[in-house]
């Protein structure tokens, strides 16, 4: 599942013509970045949502011949969020035990097989890629990383989040199907919500650290700019 539906407000007059995901660096499309990191990390079907200039995403994807791949497209007429957008296209998963969530506005060259082999190990419901750097925003997880709290929980969780230590996701989540039935009524909400609801039903959400050298969130014109640099020839 790539997530590639938002506004992209941060990148304020870049995106008022063009989605975030079809932002350029290194020659390529951030979408395209994403879509060819799965492809060698052995995906072989993809979802995606859209909604900002839904319509350029699809037609990149045509002249692209969907890089060679079945993709299902699931339009958002209004935006549900990562965890929203996520239930929408639950039947697409039915057959599947595990998948890989990956957001289409972050660029990270950490393995993916590497987080596959951790949340398989561990028999996880969810497998987080985390990383250790400067933030007072972020998911807390204890000495086994587990999760145990987020820093945007009321304060009735406080207790819990003091167990671990904080943590920053980068957009790039294993989960199994598993998640689903952590899900509440809501249509819009994040993903972080079902993480946090499975971890204290089953105590198995996980971290994987990764490097935060290897992962750069194209939000600002700072940002995608660092990353145009970063792989330029």
């Amino acid at each position: 599942m790539i997530f590639a539906a938002g506004v992209g407000s941060r990148l304020k007059q870049l995106t008022q013509s063009t989605p975030k995901c079809l932002m350029q660096a290194g020659g390529k499309t951030l979408l395209e970045h994403v879509i060819i990191k799965l492809k060698a990390a052995g995906v072989t079907e993809l979802a995606i949502n859209v909604h900002h200039h839904a319509e350029q995403v699809t037609s990149f994807l045509l002249t692209k011949k969907n890089f060679g791949l079945p993709i299902h497209i699931s339009y958002e007429s209004s935006l549900l969020d990562t965890g929203g957008g996520l239930k929408k296209v639950q039947a697409f998963f039915e057959d599947e035990s595990t998948f890989i969530v990956h957001n289409a506005d972050v660029y990270c060259s950490a393995s993916i097989t590497e987080v596959v082999e951790f949340h398989e190990k561990h028999g996880a419901v969810a497998t987080l890629a985390i990383m250790q750097r400067e933030s007072q925003r972020g998911l807390f997880f204890n000495d086994s990383m587990q999760l145990v709290g987020w820093t945007e929980e009321s304060n009735q969780n406080a207790i819990e989040t003091k167990a671990g230590d904080l943590y920053s996701f980068s957009g790039m989540s294993i989960c199994s199907h598993e998640l689903f039935s952590h899900m509440g009524n809501q249509s819009k909400f994040s993903i972080i919500e079902p993480f946090l609801a499975a971890a204290r039903a089953t105590g198995r959400v996980y971290g994987k650290l990764i490097r935060s050298d290897d992962w750069i969130d194209i939000g600002t014109p700072a940002h995608l700019s660092a990353l145009q640099k970063k792989l330029a020839p």
